[in-house]
Formats: C-alpha cells, sequence, structure tokens
C-alpha cells in the first residue's frame, strides 16, 4: 500500500481500495464501473456517499500536489534553457561583432563549416504616436467586431422567448463537504509530516562514515 493510499485508509477503507482498483483499470468503462459499484448496495449507502466524497477529495488534492510539481520543474528547466539560450545568443553576436570591426568577413570558412553574416530585411520602429505621423506614412483602420449578447439571451430565456440559433442549459456541478460533526476527526486523521517539495525532488545525500 503505497502512501497515498495509507492516507486514504485513514478516512475511508473503501475508498482506498477504490483508489487501489482505478490504479489497475484500463479503460473508461472499468472506471465507470469501479466507481458505480461502490452504490449497489443501498444498505450502506453512507459507506457510498463517504467514499464517493473522500475520494473526490484525494484525486483534488493529488491534482494539486501534481500541479505544484510540475510547476516546479518547469520553472527549474527554464533557468536552464535561459542560460542556453544566453549562450546561443552571444554566440552569433560574437561573429558580428568580429565582422563590424573588420576582423573577419561576412563569409567565413572551416574545414567543415561555413558561417555567413547577412542582413536581415529592414525593421521599422515607431518611437512617436502614429497620429502625429505626416499623413502619407499613417494608416487609419477601422474593425466592426459583432459578438452575441450572451446576457441579454440568457435573459430572454429566463423569460420563455427562445432566441434561434442559441441554446441555454445549466450545467450540473457536485459538491463534497464535511458535515461540521466530523471536521475535527477528519483534520486530525488527515495530519501527516509533509516534506517540502523541494527536498523531494532532491536527491537524498549519503552520509558520510564516522572514521574509528
Amino acid at each position: 500500500m503505497n502512501l497515498l493510499t495509507q492516507s486514504l485508509a485513514h478516512t475511508s477503507i473503501t475508498a482506498a481500495q477504490l483508489w487501489h482498483q482505478l490504479e489497475i483499470a484500463e479503460t473508461t468503462e472499468e472506471v465507470d464501473r469501479l466507481l458505480q459499484s461502490i452504490w449497489h448496495n443501498q444498505e450502506k449507502q453512507e459507506v457510498a456517499i463517504d467514499a464517493h466524497a473522500e475520494l473526490a477529495n484525494q484525486i483534488d488534492a493529488e491534482i494539486t500536489a501534481i500541479k505544484a510539481r510540475m510547476q516546479f520543474l518547469i520553472e527549474l528547466h527554464q533557468s536552464a534553457i535561459d542560460k542556453l539560450e544566453g549562450w546561443r545568443e552571444r554566440l552569433d553576436q560574437t561573429v558580428i561583432y568580429f565582422n563590424q570591426v573588420g576582423a573577419i568577413t561576412a563569409e567565413i570558412v572551416g574545414k567543415q563549416h561555413r558561417i555567413t553574416v547577412k542582413e536581415n530585411p529592414p525593421t521599422c520602429e515607431v518611437s512617436i504616436d502614429p497620429s502625429q505621423l505626416p499623413d502619407e506614412y499613417r494608416r487609419i483602420e477601422t474593425k466592426t467586431v459583432i459578438s452575441a449578447n450572451k446576457k441579454a439571451i440568457t435573459d430572454a430565456w429566463k423569460q420563455g422567448i427562445p432566441v434561434e440559433g442559441t441554446k441555454v442549459y445549466r450545467r450540473r456541478k457536485v459538491i463534497y463537504s464535511l458535515l461540521p460533526s466530523n471536521l475535527p476527526q477528519y483534520q486530525a486523521s488527515t495530519t501527516a509530516n509533509v516534506e517540502p517539495l523541494e527536498s523531494q525532488l532532491q536527491p537524498t545525500k549519503k552520509r558520510r562514515k564516522k572514521a574509528d
């Protein structure tokens, strides 16, 4: 049993067992069958309710933890990418510098590679308000944007007035909450010592044995 299922087992054995089964499920049909199975026994509906809610909470927590780890790795690798891109840019700037001072020509040839310095197409930058430019250097663009007034359409739907070409509907959402009497018990059962994210991702250093 891994740490996650151990944590679940503190609050719901059924949820922990279901999580283990979900991990080995291979299709969405199997997942649906497993999730529906806990509701088949009407005599244990309270158990099903608690297991379902505990599973939802654990999934949300796991998603949050994975996203945090992913963000940490993105930031870690982004710094490496930034450094490499900086090196790459300085490579080009070094060639351009030596070409500008006349140390190398616009085309140089080694034993296996050729390096060529070429002029890019002209780039225009405007540092003043375009309205201050002479008429021949200004371009006036008028754009008409037509968008649906969804609020008006929804208001009409509420009044029983259908709008052709539109569809108004309500989605259902599921809300999981603890009963007030169970909140202290839940907090006590889920308290655990969790290592910081950085320490989880860094390799553990081996302790040196003291010399006799």
